[in-house]
């Protein structure tokens, strides 16, 4: 659908805001580190965000197209969740179109495509499809056949954010192929060769997309007074220490010692109450970019009026992936079901700045005051490709994608359901409670010496 693919090697970046310097409203830039040019979603200003200073490349001020799919709107289609961040009406032979342009920060760019009532969605091609013959070309074991003579595409209007330097008035050369429902478009502009894969979307797909909401953007709240940071942690805590009836400065050894105190008889309470007593395994396997997998394990039994339950997964290894998991904690007598959820994820890679690694395999997740009784544990998980969209190659597993054929890929999960057992949040937190009394009185003491 453009003749630009976006620039490769390195990660997703979060959001930035700028101001338009011709209508003042703030823009939130949602692909930030992506995005090259952006149309104002106010005064319909072109800018220039790669430039610091957001230099006015042209302004063209209009009334906001009343747009089917309005700028934020969110929506899921292929079990990706995207947002609709630009906007362009093209023609070409009398015919017009509108295109609407798709982001998510883990699987990059998309388009949508609205002809009439009809919608579809494109993803743009990082290889070239075969030649067969003179109007022919194969892709993903199909052979698409050329529709009609090569056409002058023209972009009229646009509105919202750009991964390339785009304006009214941009032309193109366009041929399309056909092959069952399905399209290959080729565009060739200065050189640049773009060809995009198009799949028919059924409306109803389109009616799930949600409108954004919240505040007016062009009209942020002021920011609130920075607290004061010149006095010191120490200070302060002393300040409200003293403030105390009957206060003096050597009660902070005092302090110290109930708090190490407290806190050694916290540890011991805590460690009796986390004794596992009760546990259950299992394993399986989840299709990456398929459907949900569902695993119930279980019994196990809650002693205790209220007890921890934990639950830990471990995944085999995987790289640029991640799996979803959604907890169901049943009892078995009364059926109430406790829900909670978890993520494994891992990823890894390499740009300007060397290698990089996040996340891990495995996941723990505990469940907090469980009454007393028996338990099921049902698990559903749902696992993701992960594809880099500055990358030359995409790790997109095809599996459940219109465009690819080609073998399933597994991930597959242990899992351990254990009554009992402490999070490990708790045990850092009473490492942290009796290591800060010592803390504390050896700073008091050293701000006093000084």
């Amino acid at each position: 659908m453009t003749t630009a693919v976006p620039p490769s090697g390195a990660r997703p970046a979060s959001g930035r805001a700028i101001t338009c310097p011709s209508c003042g409203g703030t823009i939130a830039v949602k692909a930030a580190g992506y995005t090259v040019s952006l149309a104002c979603q106010y005064c319909g200003t072109l800018l220039d965000v790669a430039n610091p200073d957001v230099r006015i490349i042209a302004q063209y001020h209009q009334a906001v197209a009343q747009l089917d799919l309005p700028l934020g709107s969110r929506g899921r289609l292929f079990d990706v969740e995207w947002e609709v961040i630009g906007w362009l009406a093209r023609d070409a032979a009398g015919y017009a179109w509108q295109e609407y342009l798709l982001f998510n920060p883990y699987a990059g760019y998309r388009w949508l495509v609205e002809t009439g009532a009809q919608w579809q969605f494109g993803l743009m091609l990082t290889g070239r499809p075969q030649p067969l013959s003179a109007d022919a070309f194969g892709w993903a074991g199909r052979q698409f056949v050329r529709e009609d003579d090569p056409v002058i595409i023209t972009t009229r209007r646009v509105l919202g954010e750009f991964y390339w330097r785009v304006r009214a008035g941009d032309t193109v050369t366009a041929e399309s192929f056909a092959c069952d429902g399905q399209s290959l478009s080729l565009e060739q502009s200065d050189g640049d060769v773009q060809w995009t894969h198009l799949v028919p979307v059924p409306p109803g797909w389109i009616a799930g997309f949600v409108p954004p909401q919240g505040a007016d953007l062009a009209h942020p709240t002021p920011p609130r007074s920075a607290p004061d940071t010149k006095r010191g942690l120490f200070d302060r805590l002393g300040d409200a220490w003293a403030m105390m009836p009957g206060a003096n400065e050597s009660d902070v050894v005092m302090m110290a010692g109930v708090g190490l105190a407290v806190a050694m008889v916290a540890l011991l309470i805590l460690t009796a109450l986390g004794t596992a007593t009760s546990a259950a395994s299992g394993r399986g396997s989840v299709v990456v970019d398929g459907a949900t997998a569902r695993f119930t394990l279980g019994t196990i039994t809650v002693a205790r009026p209220r007890q921890f339950v934990s639950v830990k997964v471990q995944a085999d290894d995987f790289r640029n992936q991640w799996v979803d998991l959604d907890y169901t904690l049943v009892n078995r007598a009364t059926q109430t079901a406790i829900p909670a959820s978890a993520t494994v994820e891992y990823y890894a890679g390499q740009d300007s700045d060397g290698y990089w690694s996040e996340g891990g395999h495995d996941a723990a997740t505990s469940f907090a005051g469980v009454p007393a009784g028996q338990y099921d544990l049902i698990l559903d998980a749902q696992a993701h490709n992960w594809s880099d969209p500055k990358a030359g190659t995409s790790t997109t597993s095809p599996t459940g994608n219109p465009w690819s054929g080609a073998s399933e890929d597994r991930i597959n999960l242990a899992v351990l359901l254990e009554a009992g057992g402490m999070p490990w949040g708790l045990w850092w937190l009473i490492v942290a409670l009796i290591a800060l009394p010592p803390v504390a009185v050896g700073a008091y003491r050293a701000s006093k010496t000084a």
